[in-house]
């Protein structure tokens, strides 16, 4: 089963690095730049021979994305700062591009190594009261101490269990009073930490190494040369392409309004196309031909995706909301709402303007 799923990741991203990069900007003639296989020589060439044999190339959906270098001594330091921000970018693309071919999620930007720490490091047992979440989390009722932590999920189903509590009190306590991490999220990390380094998807650290990379490349290529102007719009595809791997709403994490903005867009563009997806997917599976679940997963992963859109939408596009008039508390469904009428566009940042009842 986890074979089958990384196959499908693996075809789900190829498509979309493809799209981005197949026609990557040409600056030396016939000599192809931008997007190469890996395990390839310096100029697109199978390796030579050496001792026993020829040494096998990588596959060819591992592909590789390449800037275009120029001699050392031309622009001097200049050329040097930009060199070293396209070697720390080819470096990471790599990575993304190879976790990609393996059927990984290529990137988590939300996941840093504080939560990788928390996932995977064990914490002395006497730190904990065996009363709070943190202890349960790591250690048995025995105080032996478990294999992985427990996760959000687990934890909230043992508070169900255990405790008595309400799933959704569960889950907000699990949420908010614990360091615990949403499954996918933990196995995503256990999985990275296991991975090797050339395959290894890149947590919110290096998310931001390879936008600031990409960032200098740009900003030290000013595009007075056929080269730069090359640099500039492999840059630009860059950033459209990370902008396609991300199921999950991300800010653009680039400095240049340009490479922001390609980002952005590629992005909205990748989050709408999940929710038609979505959408076929629920159509097509009848609860007489696949069952319920999967229309249920396939409505969940719209849902979701729709709330990504939201996410991906009001910060750019709707001004901050200001409050201006008195609040009204109701009850509804059994709990206290509290609603403001007369909301309205106002500055960007946000004032609230509570009254005294009367």
């Amino acid at each position: 089963m986890k074979e089958a799923i990384q196959a499908g990741f693996a075809a789900v991203f190829s498509t979309t690095i493809d799209a981005m990069t197949g026609d990557l900007p040409n600056a030396h003639g016939a000599l192809p730049i931008g997007r190469r296989i890996a395990g390839q020589g310096c100029h697109g060439a199978m390796p030579q021979a050496t001792g026993g044999g020829v040494r096998a190339a990588a596959p060819a959906h591992a592909p590789r994305i390449r800037f275009v270098y120029f001699p050392s001594t031309d622009g001097g330091e200049r050329r040097m700062a930009c060199h070293q921000h396209l070697v720390r970018a080819e470096v990471l693309l790599a990575r993304v591009l190879a976790a990609c071919a393996a059927g990984l999620r290529p990137m988590a930007p939300a996941l840093d190594h504080a939560a990788e720490a928390r996932a995977m490091v064990q914490p002395p047992r006497e730190l904990f009261h065996a009363a709070t979440l943190e202890y349960r989390r790591w250690f048995d009722a025995d105080g032996s101490a478990r294999v992985q932590p427990l996760t959000q999920e687990a934890l909230a189903e043992q508070l169900t269990l255990v405790d008595g509590l309400s799933m959704e009190d569960a889950r907000h306590r699990a949420a908010h009073r614990s360091h615990a991490l949403p499954t996918a999220d933990q196995a995503w990390l256990i999985d990275r930490r296991n991975t090797p380094l050339p395959q290894r998807p890149l947590n919110q650290a290096e998310f931001h190494a390879l936008a600031g990379a990409i960032d200098g490349a740009w900003q030290t290529c000013p595009g007075s040369s056929h080269g730069e102007r090359a640099n500039r719009q492999i840059a630009l595809r860059v950033a459209a392409m990370l902008g396609g791997l991300l199921d999950e709403y991300t800010a653009a994490p680039f400095q240049v309004e340009a490479l922001a903005q390609a980002f952005a867009q590629r992005h909205l563009v990748h989050l709408r196309q999940i929710i038609e997806s979505s959408r076929q997917a629920e159509a097509s599976s009848g609860v007489l031909l696949t069952g319920p679940k999967a229309w249920f997963a396939a409505k969940a992963a719209r849902m979701h995706a729709e709330h990504q859109i939201g996410l991906c939408m009001s910060p750019s596009a709707f001004p901050t909301l200001r409050l201006t008039t008195r609040p009204v508390i109701a009850v509804v469904g059994g709990r206290l709402r509290t609603f403001v009428h007369g909301w309205h566009r106002g500055t960007p940042r946000a004032e609230v303007a509570f009254t005294a009842l009367g």
